[in-house]
């Protein structure tokens, strides 16, 4: 019994994997404009959210940025949302958005797997068509778990948690949703290649893991 009550205590997390970093502000580290893009400040007054929607996204998450994106040069419109949980355990994990998108009576075809060339690095994203009537939402997203980008199937979050676990890691998460309202997927894709690019150009290279992880731990 002591023997396993001290591999217990040895094994239970101490750390969070951003006490390196600097738990993120997301709020303050996306920028409102960048390159060709400008946050519409009008956009999100038109969107009532039930109030006990927002108490469980609350429960759920530490932080939800909300925002749509204006293209300049086209007048095309971007919608962002990024939901990061400072914990991921139990209910606080965060929820994959072809499961969201399908409890509200979205169907979903396909989910695919594709990697974004930004500049000197790669990305693995999920994309996906969700469709609910006459409303047709190209979705482009990707998941991080501490330092890593997930890109297997729903039980990856659980078995990345639990491997940073035994490392003595607590893991965040964030999930980074880009989407437009349009009915071609490889039109949609291409502009929001061009933001998610854009948008982490912008961004301080420090604060790079806390979008894309990468950070190495000592």
């Amino acid at each position: 019994m002591v023997s396993s009550l001290a591999a217990a205590t040895w094994l239970t997390p101490r750390t969070t994997w951003y006490d390196k970093l600097g738990k993120p502000d997301y709020q303050a580290l996306v920028p409102a404009a960048f390159g060709d893009w400008a946050e519409d400040p009008d956009a999100g007054r038109a969107l009532v959210v039930p109030a006990e929607t927002t108490e469980k996204l609350n429960m759920i998450y530490s932080q939800i940025v909300s925002r749509t994106y204006i293209h300049k040069p086209s007048g095309r419109r971007l919608m962002l949302s990024l939901a990061y949980g400072d914990v991921q355990q139990g209910v606080r994990q965060l929820h994959r958005p072809e499961a969201c998108y399908s409890s509200q009576g979205f169907t979903i075809t396909p989910l695919t797997l594709q990697t974004i060339h930004l500049d000197d690095r790669s990305l693995d994203v999920f994309r996906m068509t969700a469709t609910a009537g006459a409303r047709t939402e190209q979705v482009t997203y990707w998941i991080r778990v501490g330092d890593r980008v997930i890109t297997g199937p729903a039980d990856e979050l659980n078995f990345t948690r639990m491997a940073l676990g035994l490392e003595g890691v607590i893991a965040d998460g964030l999930l980074f949703r880009v989407s437009e309202i349009a009915a071609s997927a490889p039109d949609s894709d291409a502009l929001q290649d061009r933001f998610i690019g854009d948008l982490l150009h912008a961004v301080d290279p420090k604060q790079l893991p806390a979008f894309l992880g990468g950070m190495p731990r000592a």
